[in-house]
């Protein structure tokens, strides 16, 4: 019995060293490309750099804020409807749109911070449009608009008393049972 044993164990470690030959032997994937993504780094790493650089050297630049223009003038009118049309149209929606698909152009190009830049450029002026779009052109409008505040401020008042009303109903069907 201690001789059958033996051989056993012997067998036994000739299949791990054999495994872990097999196991050694893999040492990557045949056709397996190198380096790509190393060098797109290094590349945007360089174009932020000099980015950063450019940012640096040049003073910051101010940017005065939209002007506010008279409520209710020929010129708000003007740039409320102008606005909406635009969205209306699908414009400004597509410009966004135009400026993510260009935003990945641009990375491989400017490096990641330039094109990070351009497409908050164009968010702002997305978000700025809309803005614009929401205000009242006159004022019939912001009557119409105080209206329709008031109204739905009443509906959801009515609608908490009914939820109340139902609750205590409900509450004293229980009591009763």
């Amino acid at each position: 019995m201690i001789i059958d044993e033996d051989i056993y164990l012997e067998q036994d470690k000739r299949t791990t060293n054999q495994e872990v030959e097999v196991f050694l032997e893999h040492f990557g994937v045949k056709g397996m490309r190198w380096g790509v993504i190393t060098e797109r780094r290094a590349n945007n790493r360089a174009l932020n750099k000099a980015s950063r650089a450019r940012d640096k050297a040049s003073p910051p630049k101010y940017i005065a804020p939209p002007k506010k223009l008279p409520l209710f003038s020929k010129e708000a009118k003007r740039s409320i409807d102008k606005a909406r049309d635009n969205i209306k149209s699908g414009k400004t929606a597509h410009d966004y749109k135009t400026a993510k698909f260009q935003y990945k152009k641009d990375k491989l190009e400017l490096g990641s911070r330039e094109a990070r830049k351009t497409l908050k450029k164009a968010k702002a002026k997305k978000f700025s449009t809309y803005e614009t779009a929401r205000q009242t052109r006159d004022g019939g409008e912001y009557v119409m608009k105080m209206f329709n505040n008031i109204a739905n401020d009443l509906n959801r008042e009515r609608e908490r008393n009914i939820a109340n009303a139902r609750a205590q109903s409900r509450s004293q069907a229980n009591r009763r049972v």
